[in-house]
């Protein structure tokens, strides 16, 4: 039987299978952007073959701190309210930790110093990166404390690691592998789902690939896989690991002219038959739609995509706005004055239109 994400169980292993198609990156990228509104918080990982289990494991637990660091402070309410490493900002974030603990399912201490971490560390995520350093606690303990904080940022009940198996696995390292998802699994309570071909030992499940999804992947061109830990956008957030998202809210904010926003936000288009959409940057009543784009937006394929996306929205009566990355980092003066004289204009035609 087909299953959604909402049907697959966490605090296992599984490998996840098509009916009418495989399951690899691209099939993968779009059914995780946007984050399914059912079933748990979703986090891709490309592993690779270890020496041990151990290895694997840490490999694993050390990227997820370095994500939940960089994913604060959508974690901890008032989180961002509090200053920096040279004010009271990390004794504040262990209290407000702390306090966040004795109501929920997170373990105090942990989460006290991965939110004194985080003060210290204040900026968006960098690919490869390693953060301020902590306290010792045991593996168990990282495991499940990081899958909740990964969980609640999204404000999921559970959380699930989506990891690409590499290709020609040898024989032992298939065997180290699954001992270690194995071992996640069963400590964190996350869902450990394996995108692979074939893997001995590991039960398959197998995921409904809407119509739409099928189409559009066999179009796009296979992308490499190079980051080790993908991780969805939060819905009202710039995302955690782009810097020019980051960069334009930070301008955004000093202008009394973008209220209204929303990043990341999810819409579905009025024809049933085209997928769920996530747009980087809108405003619904002025029907904007502002796109960042970076490198892989200049591939052909993508830009296809990008065409029928944008043909979809205009359809549903949004304008598109495309910026790249290096418009938007190399003159954001400029940007911003494109976008605020067309929402100006847009608002001084609703206003006629009302009157």
């Amino acid at each position: 039987m087909a299953l959604s994400w909402g049907d697959l169980p966490v605090g296992r292993v599984l490998r996840l299978a098509g009916v009418d198609s495989p399951i690899d990156a691209n099939v993968m990228e779009l059914l995780l952007d946007p984050l399914p509104e059912t079933g748990p918080a979703v986090i891709t990982y490309a592993a690779t073959e270890g020496d041990s289990v151990s290895e694997f494991v840490e490999s694993i637990l050390c990227e997820l701190e370095i994500l939940a660091i960089g994913l604060f402070p959508a974690w901890l309410p008032e989180g961002e309210k509090l200053s920096g490493p040279g004010g009271g900002g990390v004794a504040a974030a262990r209290i407000l930790a702390m306090r966040l603990a004795s109501s929920t399912r997170h373990f105090g201490p942990f989460l006290a110093d991965l939110a004194a971490r985080a003060i210290q560390h204040r900026g968006p995520l960098v690919p490869g990166q390693r953060g301020p350093k902590g306290r010792s606690f045991p593996a168990e303990s990282r495991a499940a404390g990081l899958a909740r904080v990964i969980a609640s940022t999204f404000g999921r009940e559970s959380a699930a690691l989506v990891i690409y198996v590499p290709e020609k696995l040898t024989s032992h390292g298939e065997t180290l592998l699954v001992a270690g998802c194995e071992w996640l699994a069963h400590r964190s309570g996350m869902g450990i789902w394996l995108v692979s071909p074939e893997l001995r030992r590991v039960e398959t499940r197998y995921l409904k690939v809407p119509a739409a999804v099928r189409r559009l992947a066999e179009e796009m061109t296979a992308p490499p896989i190079t980051a080790r830990v993908g991780v969805p956008p939060i819905t009202g957030r710039p995302h955690p690991g782009s810097v020019v998202e980051q960069a334009m809210e930070a301008a955004l904010a000093e202008c009394g002219w973008a209220h209204g926003r929303t990043w990341n936000q999810t819409y579905q288009s009025k024809d049933p038959l085209f997928v769920m959409v996530r747009t980087d940057l809108m405003w619904v009543p002025e029907k904007c739609v502002v796109e960042l784009d970076g490198p892989e937006h200049e591939t052909f394929a993508q830009m296809e995509r990008d065409q029928i996306r944008d043909r979809h929205l205009e359809r549903d009566g949004f304008t598109v706005l495309r910026f790249t990355n290096q418009q938007v980092m190399g003159d954001l003066r400029a940007v911003l004055r494109h976008i605020e004289g067309f929402l100006r204009g847009r608002r001084l035609g609703m206003s006629e239109g009302a009157g």
